[in-house]
């Protein structure tokens, strides 16, 4: 087995560039691919790990983030939306030796905050911003530790954030709906309160007023399969052609309690979720809904951190990533048109 090579200009000398870009493939700098990808090639070679006491006194930095999850810790495994969004902040941190500090919801607000602000350990934050009035972002926000939000916090100029447009995705999938003919369309919110329920209620309500649609049908939901059965019982007694449900695990709750009517999908009651998760696909008949790139979402965050972190120039980074309206069976019957 080679010899561990301790220092950069061991280092240097069996990669054939500067000591200056192995430093900068180490910490995540700016560097051609392949001269990244060679880089690493002998780092892993040799078994290169990095000193991060050395490299917290040089920089000033500990090369560890927090990230806050507003989630319980069984949904990281069992949620599709969480385990995804996990790994791409893990995968996106992993490559450049960035180690992770989790807090979940077992706390309180403020006993999370209090816990982030007193451990000096962490360069920066990724959070989670679900709900609107939120205190413990609040707190991060008017704090001095760089932070990045998972959800948008459109006005605070100060915020920086990675989020998709949620109001303008609905609104998309609520005029698909009528465009083939639906008009009482009933939806199942996501938890009010909470950003992105909020976002697809005003997207839903939206697409009805361009379409001159006067009749709402809306019950409250909160993501879950659970709550997706009970919202569409209430949207069924009101007599609706279509629902479009929050999210496609509500989606899956809906079509269960439609077929325990007796129903069809798409032919009695049209059905429309959001997420485009992994079994949406597989639901019969498949799912019509909004694919969001979850694990970019989580990419992009750790992205925008470490970028904040590089540039401390005070400036918000908002970053609003794409989302693709994805039509299949459950709306349109046999025609297949998922892209």
């Amino acid at each position: 087995m080679a010899r561990r090579a301790r220092t950069l200009d061991e280092l240097a000398t069996l990669t054939g560039v500067s000591r200056a870009t192995v430093s900068r493939v180490i910490n995540g700098g700016p560097v051609a691919p392949a001269t990244k990808a060679k880089v690493q090639e002998v780092l892993q070679r040799v078994e290169y790990r990095p000193n991060l006491v050395a490299r917290s006194l040089a920089s000033g930095r500990t090369g560890v983030v927090g990230l806050v999850m507003h989630s319980p810790a069984l949904a990281l495994f069992t949620d599709p939306y969480w385990s995804l969004l996990l790994a791409g902040i893990t995968e996106t941190l992993a490559d450049t030796a960035t180690g992770l500090m989790l807090w979940l919801s077992h706390l309180s607000k403020r006993d999370t905050l209090d816990q982030i602000l007193s451990t000096h350990f962490v360069d920066g934050i990724i959070c989670t911003a679900t709900i609107l009035d939120d205190p413990l972002v609040d707190g991060l926000l008017s704090s001095d530790l760089p932070t990045v939000l998972i959800g948008h916090r459109r006005h605070d100029s100060t915020a920086s954030y990675v989020d998709v447009d949620n109001e303008s995705a609905s609104e998309d999938v609520v005029a698909h709906l009528v465009q083939i003919g639906r008009r009482r369309i009933g939806h199942v919110t996501g938890s009010r309160g909470t950003v992105s329920g909020e976002d697809r209620l005003l997207g839903y309500n939206r697409a009805l007023d361009r379409a001159g649609v006067e009749q709402r049908f809306v019950a409250d939901g909160d993501y879950t399969i659970e709550s997706g059965y009970e919202g569409a019982e209430q949207l069924l007694a009101m007599g609706v052609d279509a629902i479009f449900a929050g999210s496609d695990a509500m989606a899956a709750g809906a079509y269960q309690k439609i077929r325990e009517h007796g129903l069809r999908i798409p032919d009695d009651i049209a059905v429309a979720g959001f997420d485009d998760v992994e079994f949406a696909a597989d639901l019969d008949p498949p799912l019509t809904t909004v694919r969001q790139n979850v694990r970019s979402q989580g990419e992009m965050s750790a992205r925008t951190l470490l970028r904040l972190l590089d540039k401390k120039d005070g400036s918000p980074r908002r970053v609003i990533l794409p989302t693709e309206l994805i039509i299949r069976q459950s709306t349109v019957g046999g025609v297949h048109l998922d892209g």
